[in-house]
């Protein structure tokens, strides 16, 4: 099988595309419930669907571009699960072919051929959670566009204006997508100057388009008086929300683990036992700087889980593609790539089946929303960070993210917070409200048109009563 994608041909990638759906089946079969980070993204899509304007309206720190996709696909398809499935396979797909290119445009190995899509493939069959429509997923596919025209740049007589142009808008983009791909602008700065050898020109180029995006976004909100939201949501307070841990460091370390140290061997074999061209030097170099700036986003992240690390496959699929060179004899080859084959998704697949009957999945799944006992389309607002109670309502709330509702609220001070807890249930007006985190009777303190339209149930509900 691995002579199939020796081959420098790109009908190699129907192969790939057969061997996806293939791999992806169990995944399919294990009926993986809804994942809590998917249902947030689904209802962030519905609230913009209605009208309701993302830092105004609904507080969370979703990407604006992401807010795009999941209005876009919200009103075409309901932000199914389907559709995030087939959306994100799409993109999936596309990286696979376009990160295979850019290798092969760019003499990244001796010989050209489908290796690195065939590893990339398997990889992604790593955790279940690759499938999911994330913002990390989308932007990491600007990011491989971005590390494609810095590989360009270890090229002699290249054209580097557009290439460094497109690098920051690129990477600009992915920021916009996923707030900590904000690294990448010193992965670019600091690539350029210890490898590419940039000037001063070139490093404001890639500045200044890095920050075409944002300034974008930012006049965007700016038509709609919503700018400084729009900086405090996305900018100031996301260094401030404590990390959700949806899995363990020993989940990441079962799921990374082996091909961290077989990318780590291909990158030990290509600078000791293998003679480069200075080419293939500055990239191995670049593709090692990559890996580690990857690995530090778990700082800028507030949720812990895979697929907030999607984008180092590219680079694990180049150092382990690298590391079955070491073996000079095809029966060798044979068998590391065999290996691979079943090795890497039977970590993802044992993964996940354990983690389905584990109590520990409760962090990460979506509970069953029978818990509360809320009859169907009941207008609903839970002050928590459990969403679980809007799987069968509808959402009465602008706080998505409780937990940056919070930080947000004692940010703006008692008097402010007040007035806008009055105007958004005013606006919203929940016929129930679930007071989980048990701040409801502090916000409506000192309110006397609030108090009286509401009142507690024996089981901890608040309803609410006759309407002014």
């Amino acid at each position: 099988m691995l002579e199939f994608f020796k081959i420098n041909d790109p009908l190699r990638m129907v192969g790939i595309l057969f061997l996806f759906i293939l791999l992806q089946t169990p995944y399919y079969l294990m009926d993986i419930p809804t994942l809590q980070p998917e249902f947030i993204w689904k209802l962030l899509g519905q609230q913009i669907k209605s009208g309701d304007l993302l830092y105004v309206a609904i507080i969370d720190n979703t990407g604006p571009f992401s807010a795009i996709v999941y209005w876009l696909n919200g009103t075409m398809f309901s932000n199914s699960w389907l559709s995030f499935r087939i959306i994100a396979s799409v993109i999936l797909f596309f990286q696979v072919f376009y990160a295979n290119h850019m290798l092969i445009e760019n003499n990244a190995y001796d010989e050209s051929n489908y290796l690195p899509a065939f590893i990339m493939l398997l990889l992604y069959q790593l955790s279940f959670d690759f499938m999911t429509l994330s913002p990390a997923l989308m932007g990491s596919t600007f990011v491989l566009l971005a590390l494609s025209k810095l590989l360009s740049q270890t090229s002699v007589n290249t054209n580097t204006v557009p290439s460094v142009l497109l690098m920051g808008i690129y990477a600009g983009t992915a920021f916009c997508f996923h707030f900590p791909y904000l690294l990448f602008l010193p992965l670019l700065i600091f690539s350029g100057l210890l490898i590419n050898g940039f000037s001063f020109q070139q490093l404001a180029l890639i500045l200044t388009a890095f920050l075409l995006p944002t300034a974008f976004c930012a006049l965007f909100f700016f038509w709609h008086d919503a700018l400084p939201n729009f900086i405090e949501l996305y900018f100031t307070l996301a260094f401030k929300l404590d990390k959700i841990y949806h899995v363990s460091f020993k989940d990441l370390s079962y799921i990374y683990f082996l091909p961290l140290i077989i990318a780590i061997m291909g990158y030990l074999k290509n600078n000791i036992l293998r003679r480069l061209t200075v080419n293939q030097q500055k990239q191995n170099h670049l593709f090692m700087l990559f890996l580690l700036l990857n690995i530090s986003m778990f700082f800028l992240m507030d949720r812990v889980s895979p697929f907030q690390f999607i984008s180092i496959v590219p680079v694990l699929a180049y150092f382990i593609t690298h590391f079955f060179s070491i073996a000079k004899t095809k029966l060798a080859q044979n068998v590391l790539g065999y290996s691979l084959l079943l090795i890497i998704p039977l970590i993802g697949y044992s993964w996940t089946f354990y983690l389905l009957n584990d109590n520990s999945f409760s962090k990460y799944k979506l509970e069953n929303s029978a818990t509360h006992a809320i009859p169907d389309g009941e207008k609903v607002m839970v002050l928590g960070s459990d969403l679980a109670p809007y799987q069968n309502t509808n959402m009465a709330s602008p706080y998505l993210n409780f937990r940056l509702t919070e930080i947000y609220f004692d940010k703006m001070g008692e008097r402010k917070r007040k007035i806008r807890f009055y105007q958004d249930l005013k606006k919203e007006q929940p016929e129930i409200i679930i007071d989980e985190a048990g701040v409801f009777d502090e916000w409506i303190d000192d309110l006397p048109k609030i108090k009286p339209l509401y009142s507690k149930s024996n089981i901890g509900l608040i309803y609410r009563g006759n309407q002014e």
